[in-house]
């Protein structure tokens, strides 16, 4: 996707060519923020261990660490993440806000391995615990939709989340240029009456559904 890619990098903004607070903080704080953590190292050193791999290239790490780091900011209740999470993306949310629970769909060896190196916030779910209203009402602050959802039963469930979102709701999509049957979704998705601003990050996009701001689809350079 060479020529999306292209089309990404004429649009997009830094934050100086952003007037919305909203948006504009979110960039100096998350985005453009690019310090060292010594959580990193133990992502990545967990990420190593589970996924059986020598080497994190440069692009999986960076969007690993902007999803700590997203996590961190917004200190959800919970993240719900459909579709297949790599340790390495599980372990950024997990770390990102110790308070916030994580729920994904993995193996109950995946978990073990987590929670011996002190990741303890993870819960395992199966797709059909989230048709529990209760669960629903509870865990729509932080969804996370990775790029196989697109692909399989689990994106059926944005519906559902859309029924339950609030206005503090976050929604985060893995991989919205990966292809373009991704990239048709996206579209849809910022079409839809209910969201409010989203940002287009290349790598993933977010969609906010906040009261009181002009509805815009922000593409935002990072």
């Amino acid at each position: 996707m060479i020529g999306s890619y292209l089309k990404y990098l004429w649009r997009r903004k830094s934050e100086y060519g952003i007037h919305s607070p909203f948006v504009y903080e979110f960039m100096r704080k998350v985005l453009n923020d690019s310090g060292s953590n010594r959580d990193y190292d133990t992502i990545y050193r967990i990420a190593r261990l589970i996924d059986k791999r020598k080497h994190i290239n440069y692009s999986l790490r960076k969007q690993s660490r902007l999803l700590y780091r997203m996590v961190r900011y917004f200190e959800p209740d919970s993240v719900v993440s459909f579709g297949h999470m790599s340790a390495l993306n599980a372990t950024s949310m997990a770390l990102g806000h110790m308070q916030t629970k994580v729920y994904l769909e993995q193996s109950e060896n995946f978990l073990e391995v987590l929670n011996s190196m002190g990741v303890v916030n993870v819960n395992l779910i199966q797709p059909e615990e989230f048709d529990s209203g209760r669960f629903r009402r509870l865990n729509t602050g932080f969804i996370f939709f990775s790029r196989s959802s697109f692909e399989d039963d689990t994106w059926d469930y944005l519906a559902d989340c859309l029924n339950y979102k609030t206005a503090d709701s976050v929604f985060v999509f893995e991989g919205i240029h990966h292809n373009k049957a991704m990239e048709d979704a996206w579209e849809e998705i910022k079409g839809n009456e209910d969201v409010s601003v989203t940002f287009d990050l290349y790598c993933i996009g977010m969609v906010f559904f906040r009261e009181g701001i002009e509805k815009q689809d922000f593409v935002l350079k990072y």
